[in-house]
């Protein structure tokens, strides 16, 4: 890793929110199948999507800054993630499948792109793009706590 703290900060963004990523796929893949009468929790993933998620932690602020400049509300910057994640979800579709890696297909979703993205996720990303903000605050302060060896009180006060 390298030396620069910048550097070592958006590393651990990168890491924060991809295993906040994992952890929130196999979380929702247990509750959804609960629909269906399994009452097991299992949820599953693949090792691969922490660069889907943790992709986010990286791009998410250089994006989000011009349009919080500009004062354009959460709730149309929301819209702007929600694409961007359906951006990334449909290219990191398209180069796994490329590579003979299958993680997900939605062709049997209607609303569907080439099996790489379907509609039916809309509100979900949308959902995701709203909390999005906050949530890299929170993650980035924990960067910086993980960092300078301090507690988030210290640097908050």
């Amino acid at each position: 890793m390298p030396k620069s703290p910048t550097y070592k900060r958006a590393f651990i963004r990168f890491m924060i929110f991809g295993l906040l990523g994992l952890l929130f796929e196999v979380t929702l893949g247990a509750i959804l199948r609960l629909k269906g009468g399994n009452y097991n929790l299992r949820g599953s993933t693949s090792i691969w999507m922490i660069l889907d998620y943790g992709l986010l932690g990286l791009v998410l602020m250089p994006i989000a800054r011009p349009l919080i400049k500009r004062k354009i509300p959460l709730p149309f910057r929301a819209v702007v993630y929600m694409l961007g994640i359906y951006l990334v979800e449909f290219v990191s579709g398209w180069l796994f499948d490329i590579c003979s890696i299958e993680i997900w297909d939605y062709s049997n979703y209607s609303w569907n792109l080439y099996g790489y993205i379907t509609l039916w996720y809309l509100p979900l990303w949308y959902a995701i793009g709203l909390v999005a903000e906050y949530l890299y605050r929170k993650v980035d302060l924990c960067a910086v706590v993980l960092l300078s060896g301090r507690d988030a009180e210290t640097l908050l006060n």
